[in-house]
């Protein structure tokens, strides 16, 4: 199973994002990956008013200071952004990181959000469909046709298109509808916050629609974020991020059970007060030589 890390979006200085990201290459982890809100509710709200980098410029600066991990999102909130832009943003990404970029997107949830970016929540679903099927047409030519309910474009270069041609798309979400697009449209399924039972029933769910769709699951990458911390004894934090704290061997327990039922790759998104380097010394030496 491959490994992933969620880069310090909150709070870090610039050395302090090169460093994480330079550890993690070097230290043999497969992805790193950055989070997407633009707006916040300031208070009220189901997540915590946070103050966050944006995705791809974060990323952007992180390729520059590697060399060979991958690049990817969890996730963009396509409808918050036009998609013709989008696609133009990760494609750079794309070619100036050789080919590196894996575009986590999904439709969204945060109402709150949308209503100030005078986006509708109501369609976010059928947007963010159209938009994976755009982004496809015009990496994949130089003067692309596309007609939809959202855009029409014909006669219009597009450039530069991504290092191979085109860009993995897993899509994130944990519902049914997520689900389906996952299978529809995208080349691999994105989750979080769920335990293995949980992930172990979307993949039933990722099967069933594959098989009633007749679509071929070669190449379809299962990945889950976890959010994780050191404790002595194991604790469920509850809340937004439903992580969990534990002893390092009940970790990689813990883990160790997402290999079993399919999962390809899981993102591990740090929690505790303990500094991100501490929590990396010990999560490289406690846990990751024990995982299957």
């Amino acid at each position: 199973m491959k490994i992933g890390l969620h880069l310090p979006q909150i709070g870090a200085s610039p050395d302090d994002i090169a460093q994480v990201a330079t550890r993690a290459e070097q230290s043999g982890y497969e992805s790193i990956w950055v989070s997407d809100h633009l707006v916040v509710p300031d208070s009220g709200g189901r997540l915590p008013p946070i103050e966050i980098l944006e995705p791809i410029a974060t990323l952007a600066y992180v390729a520059a200071v590697t060399n060979r991990i991958k690049l990817a999102t969890s996730v963009i909130v396509v409808p918050y952004r036009n998609a013709i832009h989008l696609a133009k943003e990760l494609a750079t990404l794309d070619r100036l990181s050789s080919g590196r970029v894996i575009a986590g997107v999904a439709s969204g949830w945060l109402e709150a959000e949308f209503r100030a970016l005078g986006v509708s929540f109501e369609k976010r679903g059928a947007y963010t469909d159209e938009a994976i099927k755009l982004m496809r047409a015009v990496w994949s030519s130089a003067v692309p046709e596309f007609h939809g309910e959202f855009f029409n474009l014909e006669g219009m270069r597009f450039g530069p298109r991504p290092a191979a041609g085109n860009i993995p798309i897993w899509v994130g979400g944990i519902s049914r509808r997520a689900i389906r697009r996952a299978v529809e449209l995208g080349d691999g399924w994105h989750g979080t916050r769920m335990n293995p039972d949980q992930v172990a029933e979307r993949i039933g769910w990722i099967r069933e629609i594959a098989t009633r769709r007749g679509r071929n699951l070669n190449g379809f990458a299962i990945s889950h974020r976890v959010y994780l911390g050191f404790a002595p004894k194991w604790i469920e934090t509850g809340g937004y991020v439903e992580g969990i704290l534990a002893p390092p061997a009940e970790i990689a327990d813990y883990l160790n059970r997402f290999a079993a039922i399919g999962v390809d790759e899981l993102l591990i998104s740090p929690l505790g007060s303990d500094p991100l380097a501490k929590f990396l010394d010990r999560f490289d030496t406690e846990v990751r030589p024990q995982l299957a």
